[in-house]
């Protein structure tokens, strides 16, 4: 006598659940992050050490916060990337950032908003949105920022920066 489908596929799931191991679910150990309050306290102060340079036109301060002045540094723009070479894209223009912004007298003033900070043990990520303003006028930018950080020697620095960048709607007259 043949066994119907039904009882083959019964037997077949008998034989073989044990050799088809089904993973605990991601949330029986993933997302268990080591974060502490002193931690995100001090990566607070990174940030605010971070505007204070900018409004100061501080680059040694500023540089300062970084992992070293080699770390990738990017202003994602969609239409340039579009355009790039899967290997072409140059992440590393923390040199055009510094020129752009230490190279000249004027001053920036930058805010953050929705400030959300993720972190497991020395590794840090911190998402933001961001208001730049040249100091004095009504012109600059907006976007949004991650930057990774690495806690060395008991020290956040900014592993990565990448942002996005708009100008600022005219003011209303």
């Amino acid at each position: 006598m043949r066994p119907t489908p039904l009882i083959a596929f019964l037997l077949f799931a008998l034989v073989a659940a044990p050799a088809i191991a089904v993973p605990p679910p991601p949330t029986a150990f993933a997302g268990r992050h080591a974060a502490s309050p002193d931690d995100a306290a001090a990566i607070g102060r990174l940030l605010d050490a971070y505007r204070a340079a900018l409004k100061s036109g501080d680059q040694p301060a500023f540089a300062a916060l970084l992992l070293d002045e080699h770390v990738p540094f990017l202003a994602v723009q969609a239409g340039a990337l579009a355009k790039a070479k899967p290997d072409g894209v140059d992440d590393q223009r923390y040199a055009d950032f510094r020129t752009a912004v230490f190279g000249s007298a004027q001053r920036y003033e930058q805010r953050f908003d929705n400030v959300r900070i993720l972190q497991d043990g020395a590794l840090a990520q911190v998402s933001l949105d961001f208001v730049t303003v040249a100091a004095g006028t009504d012109r600059g930018s907006y976007g949004w920022k991650t930057l990774e950080l690495l806690k060395v020697g008991g020290q956040w620095r900014i592993a990565s920066e990448f942002f996005t960048a708009y100008p600022l709607p005219a003011p209303r007259r």
